[in-house]
């Protein structure tokens, strides 16, 4: 069995019709697969049939309905026709064009964003060598025809269901998509909404593209709307073709739908196996109209020279596929990057809760600090306090900013995903953006806390020392929250909330804190290697007791401790400054190289 590609480089005015047959697509379990090879290790009966066979097309200038019941395979047919699946998929795709889209289920937005910014952003990335005036008419010209112009200075999270699937659909209309699927577009909205969004999709297919979208169970007056239906039941096709064929085509097969009833209603019934009997003359009828669709897609081909591609090799065929959709940018990197600092920074300054709530915890933290341990940093009876006092210190800056990362994250992961798919960007061009986006905001964290805490609690008031301390509150404050991008990314909100503190626990142990570093048994000081809580207190002890720091004074009868260098011997650190610096730097580039492995592996994921 082997996957045939057709490619073309029709244009929007030709159209392209998108026919295929024979399509399947099966997925399987773990079970029954080695764990260090991709080779069966014996016959597995776990096999999941999603798509059986399956034909149909979908034509140009026309709005298609694909219709069935839950479980059908409607969601797979779409990926598969974005080339958003590639594992497990058989068969014939006639007329797969360059320029295809897919529009999720769930509007994906940045809600910070208003309607004009998010299509400005979107036009900056899909109209890069257009002028701001054409970028502007553009987006005038469709947010009019999607009905969304009066909601221009609305933010997104304000919008309500049927505007914000309207916007979705606007950003990826800028780049003039040949074929545009789209996952239920109408689901959670009401029939007036509804049918708003059919309308604007119907006039999207009348400037000559093909449209397609998954309808769950629509009214009468929606489903007239559409050009062309689809019907899938049990991974197998029962009708494609116009909806003005339709009657004729079931009252061949012995069907005939009851007056005043919903003819949408009537097809879930069928392809319910309420009608057992006709359903395999429909399937018949749906495997010519396929064939003949094929054979005009296969002459249109034929007069514009184009041939059609076979490839033997089912992964390989459908890799290709994936790279056409995936890699093919119209923005350079320079743009990419410029258009995601912009977006990034207007968000960042309208968050409430990573930003401006952040920055005042902080500093009423460092007040709160400085008043419970006044006066600990200047007086050696104290040393054992104040040793916890910084400890705390690494601790908040850790917590506070890897914590909140985890609410925001896993939703604009998912934005990120949908954008990167749909060739908006490439993943490294958004981490570069990341990270210049939260720097400013990272450094304002740890300089608003660390100043006033440092004068509060009577550190030494040394400007070398207070610098030194000011960047590894920095580093820790940075490595914080890339531990949290790489949490909500791989984990989401609800795992993400136990994983950091779970993993961070084992981190604190080792930290030297609880325990010297010389007192730890032996097989487990490899552990303390590797905290990197250890590092930022080595260095954080390091900055107020070393660099050659004279004796504290002693307001008691007896000072345990005076001589600050003796009191780092004691806790067993290295005082290498510059060390405990190097390994933070290496940890913040590790988790930023891992952070762009997990949104890779993601994408991974959603094109299986």
């Amino acid at each position: 069995m082997h996957l045939e590609i057709a490619k073309d480089n029709i244009s929007v005015e030709d159209g392209i019709l998108l026919a295929f047959q024979d399509l399947s697509y099966c997925i399987t379990g773990s079970y029954g697969r080695n764990i260090w090879s991709n080779k069966k290790a014996y016959p597995r009966d776990d096999e999941q049939v999603i798509l059986d066979s399956a034909c149909g097309a979908l034509r140009p200038g026309r709005l298609a309905f694909i219709l069935g019941p839950s479980g059908a395979g409607k969601t797979s047919l779409l990926k598969i026709l974005a080339g958003r699946k590639k594992r497990g998929v058989k068969g014939s795709i006639q007329g797969i064009g360059k320029n295809a889209v897919l529009v999720a289920q769930h509007a994906t937005l940045i809600d910070a964003l208003t309607v004009r910014e998010t299509l400005h952003f979107a036009a900056e990335l899909k109209l890069p060598k257009a002028t701001r005036l054409e970028r502007n008419d553009t987006i005038e010209m469709i947010s009019k025809q999607l009905g969304i112009r009066d909601v221009f200075n609305t933010r997104a999270g304000r919008l309500s269901g049927g505007e914000r699937k309207r916007l979705t659909i606007a950003c990826e209309l800028l780049t003039d998509p040949q074929i545009m699927l789209l996952d239920e577009p109408t689901s959670g909205l009401d029939s007036v909404s509804s049918l708003s969004v059919a309308k604007a999709l119907q006039a999207v297919a009348r400037t000559g593209r093909t449209v397609a979208c998954v309808i769950h169970q629509p009214s009468s007056q929606l489903f007239s709307s559409a050009d062309d239906v689809m019907l899938l039941a049990n991974g197998r096709t029962l009708y494609a073709g116009s909806i003005e064929d339709l009657p004729n085509t079931l009252k061949t097969a012995g069907l005939i739908c009851p007056r005043y009833y919903n003819m949408a209603d009537y097809l879930i019934e069928i392809a319910s196996n309420k009608h057992t009997e006709s359903l395999a003359i429909l399937e018949n009828e749906a495997k010519l109209y396929a064939t003949e669709m094929r054979k005009i897609a296969e002459n249109d081909n034929s007069a514009k020279n184009e041939k059609i591609i076979e490839i033997s090799s089912e992964a390989e065929a459908l890799l290709n596929v994936n790279t056409i959709n995936v890699q093919n940018y119209a923005a350079s990197y320079g743009q990419q990057l410029r258009a995601l600092l912009w977006r990034g920074y207007i968000g960042a300054l309208r968050d409430v809760h990573l930003t401006q709530i952040r920055l005042v915890t902080h500093l009423l933290v460092a007040l709160l600090l400085g008043a419970l341990y006044k006066g600990a940093g200047a007086e050696a009876h104290r040393m054992t306090t104040n040793t916890g006092c910084l400890f705390f210190f690494l601790m908040f800056i850790f917590f506070s900013n890897a914590m909140p990362t985890i609410h925001n994250f896993p939703v604009e992961s998912t934005v990120v995903l949908q954008e990167h798919l749909n060739k908006w960007y490439s993943l490294t061009m958004y981490c570069a953006s990341k990270i210049l986006v939260d720097l400013p905001i990272q450094l304002l964290c740890a300089t608003v806390f660390i100043f006033p805490a440092w004068y509060l609690t009577s550190q030494p008031m040394e400007l070398d020392r207070m610098a030194l301390a000011w960047i590894i509150c920095a580093l820790t404050t940075i490595l914080a929250q890339t531990f949290g991008l790489v949490m909500g990314a791989a984990c989401g909100v609800k795992l993400g909330m136990f994983v950091i503190p779970a993993t961070n626990i084992p981190m604190l142990m080792f930290s030297g804190f609880f325990i010297p570093y010389p007192e730890m048994p032996v097989y487990l000081r490899p552990f303390a290697l590797i905290s990197y809580f250890r590092y930022a207190f080595d260095a954080f002890l390091s900055t107020v007791y070393g660099f050659n720091r004279p004796n504290l004074p002693c307001h008691k009868e007896f000072c345990f401790y005076k001589n600050p260098s003796k009191y780092l011997d004691f806790l067993g650190l290295s005082k290498d400054f510059c060390n405990d610096v190097i390994v933070l730097v290496v940890w913040i580039l590790v988790l930023e190289i891992s952070l762009i492995c997990v949104l890779k592996y993601r994408v991974y994921k959603a094109c299986r």
